[in-house]
């Protein structure tokens, strides 16, 4: 109770005193400049993003997963690997071979990595809390600052379409010992609106495993990965003016866990404990030619650590962003962009022994030519920032988008990017590195996409009237390469017990990413898929000590192949939605003699909806790891074995009859 009331006063003198830090707007939305009036969200996502591979995720998609965490959509969704401990414990991601630091993730603009530990625990990022959901491939650093050298993760909340105000609940249940309650609620007039979100999820994760590592492989029930989650979101939308728009958001959350041991080890009554606050604002300024964003935020966090081997470790953060850029068309066919962010942090841990702190200013601008209007575009980007101990690298960017014909587009783009130690790396005692270097290479993407945006495809079956029909969407092929030097890594000092991180490893990273996507439609029958292969090779070119086996070999926990596919039949109002995923051999130890076996896993969900006037009512029925597959993402971190869920959600929608 005594975290909430704090939490609580500091949002409200934080909301005070939130108008005098406003310099103009957010998101640009002037029809000049290509954007949509209603969408309030960072303008360098989509609209400097020339040459970048974009994957996002359809709404349909959001909607069926959004009772699951982040690291469950993402896996099924957009072949990123997910280096998951099992259900409730932690998951974080690599993006072309790269580490979980190395990949940004961007919630309406704003980073939520860890200043402590440079990543996000996406299992703890709630689905349910996103509109939008998006991946952008390739080092984006130039956009996005440090961290954004595989690619960056974008989640986004859009304020409700249309002119109805509405309220949504859903529940659900597992076989797991898992009950979830979710609340929507939207509502307001044109030029203002609210919408609140509230979820509880309760979970004893009791599921059963085969322990691969014991003869005869014999099944065991976790018993030691309860689950815990609180979380509202709260967002204002207004206004005033046709020329001014704004949002003010409150998320907080709080997550108490029980940490099982690995396969092989004895129990150690091991709970965490995180907590979140995450207050932020956002304001836009728009004329005809130029726009103006002003964004702010503040974000508390902290962690507790227990165990009943009398081990405690708390942590916290607290970090304020300010940014400001305009953006502003100089001509119908150049756009540029300009801006300079600030973030200050303060950390606190028991590892640190006093309080530290960090600032860091930055310097950005993005400038967007279409030499041919809708048909080539040509984009530069660059980002300098400047920290308490260091200046980091600079970070250009450029790219290269040519539709060459209506249905065929070529990508290009090539920059650097880099990823500053974080504050564990520098601070922790013992072993912190106050010297470190930032991580830093360049990267390079190429590819090509086809497109069939024709409202009767081209059939392959020649189908007529009520006759089968079959249309290819979507069909793109992505090389990437990148090159990351002054890779921090952590190891055990000569001489002494403890382990410390220095500036050792070359990583050389190369592959291809290919995406398809289709429809069927057999009379009432109606199929969307969509299938994916990432093949990746990521590999130690140095080596950083005598008996060090890693130069030239895969990295471990980087498979290099994985490949899965979605498929949705709708008959009526049933829909059956299949995800099947393959995970190619990973590597568990530096020198290749240990590893964990390629596996298979599919979900099926069943889906009834049906409409009652205004509103809408759904049941479904999930079956996760369909084949019953024992394997492990982890070692030593064995997944679930079959299980299921069900639930229930009802929508009940109101026309506004005013503005």
């Amino acid at each position: 109770m005594y975290y909430w009331q704090i939490a609580f006063y500091r949002q409200i003198i934080f909301l005070l005193f939130l108008p005098l830090g406003v310099l103009g707007g957010n998101q640009p939305a002037d029809t000049l400049i290509l954007l949509d009036e209603t969408e309030i969200a960072s303008p360098r996502y989509r609209t400097f993003s020339a040459g970048h591979s974009i994957l996002q995720a359809d709404s349909t998609a959001i909607a069926r997963y959004s009772q699951n965490g982040l690291d469950h959509l993402l896996s099924r969704q957009t072949g990123i690997f997910i280096k998951n401990y099992g259900p409730g414990i932690l998951a974080t991601s690599s993006l072309r071979g790269g580490s979980a630091g190395q990949t940004a993730l961007v919630w309406n603009g704003f980073s939520l990595q860890s200043p402590a530990t440079g990543q996000t625990d996406l299992a703890l990022i709630p689905v349910f809390f996103t509109d939008d959901a998006g991946v952008q491939y390739g080092g984006s650093s130039a956009l996005w600052g440090s961290g954004s050298m595989g690619g960056s993760i974008h989640l986004n909340n859009n304020r409700p379409e249309g002119r109805s105000s509405f309220a949504r609940a859903q529940f659900s249940a597992s076989d797991m010992g898992e009950a979830a309650q979710y609340i929507d609620l939207f509502g307001g007039r044109q030029n203002i609106a609210s919408r609140l979100r509230v979820f509880h999820k309760n979970s004893d994760n009791e599921y059963r495993y085969r322990n691969t590592h014991l003869q005869g492989e014999p099944t065991f029930t976790q018993k030691h990965a309860a689950l815990q989650q609180y979380g509202l979101l709260h967002e204002t939308y207004f206004s005033p003016g046709t020329h001014n728009q704004g949002v003010l958001r409150w998320w907080w959350q709080r997550n108490n866990r029980h940490i099982p041991p690995a396969a092989m080890a004895a129990h150690t009554g091991a709970y965490q404990e995180d907590n979140a606050l995450r207050v932020t604002g956002q304001w836009q300024f728009h004329l005809n030619r130029i726009s103006f964003t002003w964004r702010g935020g503040y974000f508390d966090e902290g962690l507790l650590y227990r165990d009943s081997l009398n081990q405690a470790s708390r942590s916290t953060s607290k970090t304020i962003v300010q940014e400001a850029e305009a953006l502003f068309s100089v001509s119908p066919d150049l756009t540029a962009n300009t801006g300079v962010k600030t973030e200050w942090v303060q950390a606190e841990a028991e590892s640190f022994r006093e309080q530290k702190h960090d600032r860091l200013i930055s310097v950005f601008g993005s400038l967007r030519w279409e030499l041919v209007s809708n048909q080539l575009q040509l984009l530069a980007s660059g980002r300098q920032s400047f920290t308490s101990d260091h200046t980091a690298p600079f970070a250009p960017s450029l790219g290269l988008s040519w539709k060459a014909t209506p249905r065929i587009l070529f990508k290009a783009n090539a920059g650097k990017s880099y990823r500053l130690p974080t504050m564990n790396d520098k601070y922790w005692i013992p072993g912190g590195n106050p010297d470190l270097k930032p991580e830093q290479g360049w990267s390079q993407d190429m590819g090509i996409s086809f497109y069939n945006h024709h409202r009767m495809p081209n059939s392959l079956l020649a189908g007529h009237g009520k006759q089968p029909t079959f249309k290819i969407r979507e069909l793109s092929l992505n090389g990437f390469h990148r090159r990351i030097n002054e890779w921090i890594i952590w190891l055990p000092q000569q001489g002494s017990m403890f382990w410390s991180p220095e500036n050792l490893m070359e990583v050389q990273s190369y592959g291809l990413e290919a995406r398809i996507s289709g429809e069927i439609n057999l009379q009432e029958v109606s199929v969307n898929w969509q299938g994916r292969w990432d093949h990746t090779i990521a590999k130690n070119t140095r080596t950083h000590g005598p008996g060090d086996a890693s130069a030239g070999k895969q990295l471990i926990y980087v498979p290099k192949n994985s490949l899965g596919y979605n498929l949705d039949i709708s008959y009526k109002s049933f829909t059956l939605h299949f995800d099947h995923q393959f995970t190619g051999k990973t590597y568990t130890s530096k020198d290749h003699s240990a590893w964990l076996e390629a596996y298979h896993t599919g979900d099926l969900t069943l889906q009834w909806q049906t409409r009652m006037n205004r509103n809408t009512l759904s049941v479904f029925t999930t079956v996760t790891n369909l084949w019953n597959q024992a394997y492990e993402v982890m070692s030593g971190r064995p997944m679930p074995l079959r299980h299921a869920r069900a639930g229930v959600s009802l929508h009940i929608s109101q026309e506004r009859n005013n503005n």
